[in-house]
């Protein structure tokens, strides 16, 4: 039987067990968090209305870059 933690011990597992928010979305986080389709944010990318990070294959979209758009509408 293991022993009961305290308050203190606890919180510090909670914190330490957490994980952090991400600072980019892929294509599929970012449909979802701009309440659109995948394909929606593809061509967001493509007019540049939305900026992507450079020199990766796969299209990695900064949290701020969305905040910004839903900021702006």
């Amino acid at each position: 039987m293991g022993r009961m933690l305290s308050l203190v011990e606890n919180s510090i597992m909670n914190i330490a067990t957490t994980a952090p928010d991400c600072q980019t979305l892929d294509i599929d986080a970012a449909a979802t968090a701009l309440g659109v389709c995948k394909e929606t944010v593809r061509r967001l990318v493509r007019r540049k209305v939305l900026r992507k990070l450079p020199g990766l294959r796969r299209i990695l979209i900064p949290r701020a870059e969305i905040d910004r758009y839903l900021s702006g509408r």
